[in-house]
């Protein structure tokens, strides 16, 4: 399912309205802000897809559909299933106690499966050089919603460290990561990921 654009090119379009908008006088509202850099970090699939469609009604109403024409397929953002949670700190979920519905624990064999899936498909989902610091161990939690992976410790991600997330665009590279656990792992759903530095952690 596509989202929205990547980051480079929605931030390219948003200057191109911006810089039409400014040119007409700044004619009605301005165009709508892309959820770029912490945006990004901290909108769901389903933010980032309505304020895409927000944008693309206000160059239709500006007849200014021309600033979309260079769009490419390898220019957006595609899902298997859209995120709609809140987004926390670290790229995951917030749940808050009393606004979030309760999940249901996979059958063990799903989870089985989607482990087994896993790790034959990490090289692709992690990368080679993150693939050869890194091998996912198991599931865990009361509802097997956690990602449990072994991580070298003395090798760092591109997203900070194996605790916390860079400040950075880098911390990008993690809601990747996540995002391509997510499509080989569905239906099982992983809401973290806890990196340990030992087997049996």
């Amino acid at each position: 399912m596509t989202v929205c654009p990547l980051p480079p090119q929605w931030n390219e379009i948003y200057q191109r309205l911006l810089a039409a908008w400014e040119k007409s006088g700044r004619d009605g509202v301005a165009p709508p802000k892309p959820l770029i850099l912490a945006g990004w970090a901290y909108s769901n699939d389903l933010e980032k897809k309505r304020r895409w469609e927000e944008t693309v009604a206000w160059v239709s109403g500006k007849g200014l559909e021309s600033v979309l024409q260079h769009l490419r397929p390898d220019h957006f953002f595609s899902v298997a299933d859209l995120t709609s949670y809140e987004v926390g700190p670290m790229g995951g979920p917030l749940y808050l106690p009393w606004s979030f519905d309760p999940k249901v624990a996979p059958n063990p064999e799903v989870a089985i499966k989607a482990l087994t899936l896993l790790k034959a498909n990490w090289p692709s989902i992690a990368g080679p050089e993150l693939a050869a610091a890194t091998h996912p161990l198991r599931f865990s939690g009361a509802k097997s919603r956690r990602l449990v992976v072994f991580a070298n410790p003395n090798i760092s991600p591109p997203w900070g460290s194996w605790s916390h997330l860079a400040q950075s665009k880098a911390r990008r590279t993690f809601t990747r990561f996540r995002a391509a656990i997510s499509e080989v792992v569905h239906p099982v759903e992983v809401d973290h990921v806890d990196f340990v530095h030992a087997e049996h952690a």
